[in-house]
């Protein structure tokens, strides 16, 4: 069996990403909602800014515990016991990969953008966040589905 990295710390990985998704199941829903209020003219800009770095934080306890999530649980277990699980596994990150360029466009905007003086960023900023929730409340809810069935 191969020497995977943060093996030994999965357990803890996983739970942190879990407790960040947690967070992150409100933040991006708090980001979509202040999205909408920069395109309606309400700015709270601080809190945009707040709820973009949560997203990246919790994007990375995802990647540190994945490698060891998809060797041992996805593909020794799911693929031979749990088909289902294995292909929602599949669906979830898959959803989370096309989300990443959202979340890239999103914090980088909320870091250069003015929404009181760049109107058009607005619509594609608030767009992205949409996306992004949508994204994140469907890998949550799948992941933590997926997790019950096993945990590392």
């Amino acid at each position: 069996m191969p020497d995977l990295v943060f093996e030994g710390g999965a357990r803890l990985l996983v739970v942190l990403h879990a407790a960040a998704a947690i967070v992150l199941v409100g933040s991006t829903t708090h980001q979509a909602l202040i999205a909408w209020g920069y395109v309606r003219g309400r700015h709270k800009i601080r809190l945009g800014k707040i709820y973009a770095a949560t997203l990246a934080i919790t994007f990375g306890f995802g990647l540190l515990a994945y490698p060891t999530y998809r060797y041992h649980v996805r593909g020794l277990y799911f693929d031979r016991y749990e088909q289902w699980a294995s292909n929602l596994f599949d669906v979830k990150e898959n959803f989370a990969a096309l989300g990443l360029p959202l979340v890239v466009a999103v914090l980088v905007l909320s870091q250069v953008m003015s929404p009181r003086d760049d109107r058009g960023l607005v619509a594609g900023y608030a767009a992205c966040s949409f996306f992004i929730m949508a994204i994140v409340w469907f890998d949550v809810i799948t992941g933590l589905v997926i997790t019950m069935t096993r945990g590392v």
